[in-house]
């Protein structure tokens, strides 16, 4: 055991409930239909704290005692949600926020005093007063909350839950390994970049309703070029692609994206290697100053615009599985043409080599090779 843990564990779990009960002690204040109805207040959260963390502690001595007292807060809680249903009138509305709040601030006062659940002891209290944090946000939120769920749509939400079940759930069960031709294609890179995509489209969804079209895009933007100015690039591609009047302002914007990747860039090259910096310096800031010079020119020419898009879904997955279908295809493209020159090379100079009795043989075998890969390629791309 520390030194000074007992006490230490206590006076964090009083802190956690003073720091709740005066959120419910100003609530209550503010109510004055609820004023001295209330089970707890800026006094009572503390002690039910108290009473969880001295009934840890006192385990050893009777090992059912942390189970009678969690079941009295029950009893107490019930008691309390009972006498408030009787003094309320008809149709009223009956939370239960406070009634299990009670109950959280006395389990993590039962925590801060456990042995052996969470350690190291500041590990653990870091962990209660964090939750307690947490708590008490969540009860002073409550009008926020209520205007955030009335301003979503149930298109959103559903479409979240949506992006959720793919980012939570179905990303995680993607191999993880190379395949396809030459290991060109990577299941769980591919589904990062949807998840991504789509995230940085939420992103964006979030900061034109906050900034409006052209501000929000370009924060949006920014922010997303820290990630994956690839992601970027092709989510306001497809956002353009659904409203062309954007154009103009995503052009900008992805001119953002690849601004913070090239900083991005120098950054980590100089962590790794300082003097390879020294060698790229020059053509990095050529490259960010031709792209913020792009950016310039762009909004020079729309100064004062602000394209009045609809805001749509946030989350349109179709589409970001699309335009990953398209990247991948892309890369695919890429590394068939450096095989197919790389064949046309050494049929070359087999020829030039063998000269023509060696090329007339070769020559059709390489140029039969290259033609059915670009057959096969063509394929692929018309089933995409």
């Amino acid at each position: 055991m520390e030194a000074f843990e007992n006490h230490i564990s206590l006076a964090t779990a009083i802190a956690v409930g003073f720091l709740v009960g005066l959120e419910r002690e100003q609530t209550k204040l503010a109510d004055a239909e609820r004023r001295g109805h209330s089970i707890a207040g800026i006094r009572t959260y503390p002690i039910f704290a108290l009473v969880g963390g001295l009934a840890t502690m006192l385990e050893p001595s009777s090992m059912w005692l942390p189970l009678v007292a969690l079941l009295g807060v029950f009893a107490l809680v019930a008691i309390s949600y009972a006498a408030d249903v009787r003094r309320s009138k008809d149709g009223e509305d009956h939370g239960v926020t406070t009634e299990i709040s009670v109950i959280g601030v006395y389990l993590l006062g039962a925590l801060a005093c456990s042995r052996g659940v969470i350690e190291p002891m500041a590990d653990r209290l870091m962990l209660v007063a964090g939750l307690g944090v947490v708590i008490a946000f969540l009860l002073s939120s409550k009008e926020y909350f209520h205007l955030f769920a009335s301003k979503v749509s149930r298109d959103d939400f559903y479409a979240t839950v949506k992006f959720l079940i793919l980012a939570v759930i179905v990303l995680p069960l993607l191999p993880n390994r190379d395949v396809g031709p030459l290991g060109a294609i990577n299941p769980r890179n591919l589904g990062l970049l949807v998840v991504t995509i789509s995230g940085l489209s939420f992103l964006g969804y979030v900061a034109m309703r906050l900034w409006g079209a052209k501000r929000g895009l370009l924060l949006g933007a920014a922010l997303g070029g820290l990630v994956s100015s690839t992601a970027v690039t092709l989510s306001f591609a497809n956002r353009t692609k659904a409203d062309p009047r954007l154009a103009p302002v995503a052009a900008g914007a992805i001119s953002v994206a690849w601004t913070i990747m090239l900083g991005r860039v120098a950054v980590l090259v100089a962590l790794i290697d300082a003097e390879l910096l020294a060698l790229l310096a020059f053509p990095l800031v050529a490259m960010i100053a031709a792209a913020l010079v792009g950016l310039a020119l762009t909004f020079h020419r729309n100064a004062g615009e602000d394209p009045k898009t609809e805001l749509t879904n946030p989350f349109e997955l179709g589409s970001a599985i699309k335009v990953t279908l398209m990247f991948a295809l892309v890369a695919t493209t890429a590394i068939y043409i450096g095989i197919a020159v790389n064949t046309l090379v050494k049929t070359g100079l087999a020829a030039g080599i063998g000269g023509a009795p060696l090329g007339k043989r070769i020559g059709p075998v390489g140029a039969v090779t290259v033609i059915a890969g670009g057959v096969a390629l063509a394929i692929a791309a018309g089933l995409a």
